[in-house]
């Protein structure tokens, strides 16, 4: 091939710059190798990333686990200060109740319009 057609921009091998090849069915099939490279290239970058994805949320879905009053064993007593202490019993069913409502406030927000307006009719 000439020094023409091997001046490509970016194009990393010999042959693939069609910008100067006058025969049309071989300047189609250049096109075609390097679309489909580019293709390939890119359906195999969607596959790490979906894969990658997929990991990160398994390991964050079980990174953290809040504890369950009811995970205590019934006749536990845990040490505390000597004139006693809250209840870690308690502590755990009132951040948990908490949590509920902070992601079900969370689902409704996304849920609702972005913006509401208000109108008075009379």
């Amino acid at each position: 091939m000439s020094g023409s057609q091997q001046s490509g921009e970016g194009s990393g091998s010999q042959g693939e710059d069609w910008r100067n090849i006058a025969d049309q069915t071989e300047r189609r099939k250049i096109q075609n190798r390097l679309a489909q490279r580019k293709y390939r290239e890119k359906e195999k970058r969607k596959r790490e990333d979906d894969v990658r994805i997929a990991e990160n949320q398994q390991a964050a879905g079980s990174a953290y686990a809040a504890p369950n009053a009811r995970d205590l064993a019934p006749n536990a007593n845990p040490v505390g200060l000597p004139w006693g202490s809250v209840s870690i019993k308690h502590v755990l069913e009132a951040g948990k109740a908490k949590e509920q409502r902070v992601q079900q406030a969370s689902r409704e927000g996304s849920a609702a319009p972005a913006y509401t307006r208000r109108t008075t009719q009379g």
